[in-house]
This record gives structure tokens, sequence and C-alpha cells, in this order.
């Protein structure tokens, strides 16, 4: 949990503020608590990792004049962000101290690493970074942006709009790369130049990820804003293709609840990684809600209003619309946080692998254990006779008989009941909604064009 020293700091707040702040982190940290998917399962120490990704939205430049994001804004995202173990955060800005802030706000064990600003008229001169606890999550030291040869660069030899970050950590016996995205939007239209730019750059990282993935035998999670439309859209298809594997529940991230702009997807290794749960956090139900209009109309920014002279809004339902439709996403965000909880714990696994069959039917006796002329522990065979060994009385032969020990066939050892047990490779829940539009994709044959699609791209992959 975050520190809440700032709360009883009458330099930062006032009386009514702190009363007024307390109350919405309770309300927030209640909304937490929930089940998942509204909520997020409690962290653990060792048994599982939860994953996270969120665009704050313009972090924070206020270049719109919408905001700045006040004090409290930086407490309520913080408090958000401890619920994860690691969080990937886009469209942080150039200027560092507002993330810096909310670091220091979550505590002296967490950190951050961003990357530097994107160049160029796409990359909006945004970082990208992660946010992690030390107590759970270690960097490995190595990290990176991903840019592509010249060989392979998209449309009009462009590269990415913003570079994607990866960086190597390890939580436990777990050890992954993980990179974030924020991919090019562009214009909504599929036979425009911007989609086409859209879908080549999420085809291109997840391609270039998943054959990492199995040349390193490492494990592999991809997120980010991927600006991704529907489960049934081409720029889905351009994740998945590549065999990530997303959670069997798709959560909307948008806060319309209508658009799956971001998305966790990942390749693990073989017995190691399952997936628990997934969700997406709505921070509205507890934050900046319509009925607290009210309490924030003197301090919205008049500049973005339609006011009297004497300060009062001309027309209040288009001021109320304001607050909850745009200033509420300046302060927070325009874009859900969206998390994965994986099991990590796979020691029973790693025990698992050293059992032999032929050495449970031997039921060999305990091994000799002797030192070296340095000190280091050297084992042998539990039938050879160790040098200088002391001589023992030899017994009678009777006396042998009645001793001699009968191999015995060891038991097969007992597990531990693990505190988190996922599934492997989760299947997609079905839901009616989806079905639906599964229907009406395939009935418009806009399933047929982007089979025909495939093929062509498939083809013109092999003739290169």
């Amino acid at each position: 949990m975050p520190y809440y020293g700032d709360l009883r700091d009458d330099r930062r707040f006032t009386p009514d503020e702190m009363d007024w702040v307390s109350r919405r982190l309770l309300d927030l940290r209640t909304q937490l608590r929930e089940p998942a998917p509204t909520g997020v399962p409690n962290r653990t120490l060792q048994s599982s990792l939860i994953v996270g990704t969120w665009n704050i939205r313009d972090f924070d430049n206020n270049k719109y004049r919408n905001g700045p994001r006040r004090r409290e804004s930086l407490q309520y995202i913080a408090e958000i962000i401890s619920s994860f173990d690691v969080c990937a955060i886009q469209e942080v800005n150039e200027d560092l101290e507002p993330l810096e802030e909310v670091v220091r706000l979550l505590g002296k064990s967490w950190q951050y690493i961003a990357t530097d600003v994107t160049q160029g008229p796409g990359g909006n001169r945004e970082r990208m970074a992660f946010v992690y606890d030390t107590r759970k999550v270690s960097f490995r030291n190595i990290a990176g942006e991903i840019v592509i040869p010249k060989h392979k660069l998209l449309a009009d030899e462009q590269q990415f709009a913003r570079t994607p970050f990866i960086v190597s950590f390890q939580a436990g016996w777990f050890r992954f790369a993980i990179c974030t995205v924020h991919i090019y939007f562009g214009e909504n239209s599929k036979n425009s130049e911007g989609y086409k730019r859209r879908v080549a750059e999420i085809e291109y990282i997840a391609e270039e990820l998943a054959d990492r993935a199995k040349r390193e035998n490492e494990n592999y999670v991809l997120l980010g804003d991927f600006n991704i439309k529907n489960p049934i859209d081409e720029t889905m298809q351009a994740l998945t293709g590549a065999g990530f594997i997303l959670p069997p529940e798709l959560f909307p991230s948008n806060l319309l609840g209508n658009k799956y702009y971001d998305q966790i997807a990942f390749q693990t290794k073989k017995d190691e990684v399952t997936f628990l749960s997934a969700g997406v956090f709505d921070f509205t139900k507890s934050l900046y809600k319509p009925e607290h209009y009210e309490h924030y109309a003197p301090v919205l920014p008049a500049k973005q209003r339609d006011l009297k002279s004497d300060g009062t809004p001309k027309n209040i339902k288009e001021d109320r619309e304001y607050y909850s439709k745009r200033w509420l996403t300046w302060q927070m965000s325009d874009h859900l946080p969206l998390w994965v909880e994986l099991a990590i714990d796979f020691s029973d696994e790693h025990l698992q692998h050293n059992l032999s069959d032929e050495a449970a039917r031997k039921g060999a006796g305990a091994q000799i254990e002797l030192e070296d002329e340095d000190g280091h522990e050297i084992a042998l065979d539990s039938e050879i006779i160790a040098i200088n060994k002391p001589k023992t009385r030899k017994p009678k032969s009777s006396e042998s008989a009645d001793r001699k020990a009968k191999p015995r066939k060891r038991a097969r050892p007992k597990t531990p009941q693990k505190e988190k047990v996922g599934t492997a490779r989760p299947d997609q829940k079905m839901t009616i909604g989806l079905a639906w539009k599964l229907f009406k994709f395939v009935a418009s044959g806009k399933a047929e064009e982007l089979k025909k699609l495939r093929d062509e791209q498939l083809k013109a992959k092999n003739k290169k």
C-alpha cells in the first residue's frame, strides 16, 4: 500500500481535503478488494504475479489545459498501481516529475525504469515506463527499445511511431521479458494507410517477440495500448496470429466500455507459468463520480468552460458533461488499467524433474559423502568404499544374514498443495455477445475477405 503521510501534511491538504481524499481512498480500496474481475486479487509473496498495464493520459503535460493533475489524483493513481507487482505505463511525458511523485507515494521499495522520449510527429515526445515493487520483482539489468531493421521497415520505410520498450525481470522462480507498446492509431477506416500501419506495427512486434521466445526458450509478456477495436478486428488477429495467448475473457479498456484498446498477451515455457485470472479496474465507480461535480466545480479550468461573468456555468448540463467526460480523463485517464494474474510457483515441478523410476525401484541406501583437498563435498555411490575408512568388525555369517537390509522401493513423494493453481493455456470463453459479433463478422463476408488477405500475405512472405 502507498504511504499516506502527505494526507497529514497541512501544507499539501486542508483539513477538509484530508477528509475528502481519505474517504475517496477508502472507497477505492474497498472496490479494489472486490472479487475479480471487478477488483484485483491480493498480492502474494511468491505464488503469483500480478501484471498491469495502464495508458495514463498525457501524464502529465497539461498541453491541452485540462489539468494539471491534482495532488489527490496522484494519490489515487498510486493506490491503483500498488495493487500490481509490476505495471507498464504508456503516455508518460518528457517531464518525469509526476511519475517520480507517484513512485514516492508508493514507498521506498518501488522503482521505475523509463525510456527516453520518442522523436518524430507520431511519437508526441512520449515515454514508456515500468513501475515495480522490488520486494517482489527484480530488474535483470537488461532493457532496450525495439527498432525495425532496414529490410523489414513498414510502408514508406517507417519505424514504429512509438518505440516498444522491453525489460527483463525476475519474480521468484519466474524469469521473464516484458515488452510494452503504444501502437499507432491512424484512422478507423480499414482501407486507410493509418489503419494498415496500425496492423503492421502489431504484426511485427508480435512475430518478433514470438521468434525470440522460441529461440531463447524464455517467457515473454507483450502488453500495452494496441489500439485494438474489438476481439474480431484485424488488429486483434495480428496479435494472436503469432501465437501469443490472451486471457479467456477480454475486457474493454476505454471509459465507455466499447473498445479493447489495451491487452496483455504472453508466451511462456512449458510447465512453468499458468494463468489464474484477469480483469479491468473501473476507477470511475469510486472516483470523480457525477455526484461529486459540486465539490470540484470551483476548480474546473475556466478556459474549457462557458461561464457567466459571475463564474457560474451558462449551461449546467454541458458543464457537468465537461467534468465527467473530459476533465476526469485528464485527472485519471481515458483508459482503464488492465491486469492479469499468473501462477509463478513451479518449484514442485523443478523437484519432480529429478525423480527417477529406476532409482525408485532400486531403493539404494544413502550415498557416502567425502571432501576433497579443498574442502569441497563430493558424493560417491553408496557401494564405493571410502579411502582410509575405519575398519569395522566383520559379523558372523548368521549375524550378517539377520542384519542385511533389503532394498525398499521408494514411495511416490507427496506434493504440497499450491496456494495458487492456474491453467496452462486458457481457452477464450464464448459469450453471447462475442458469438453475435462473430456471426455478423462471418455473415458480412469480412471473414472471407480476411482469409484471402491472410493467404496473400503468406504467399508474399514465402516468396521473400
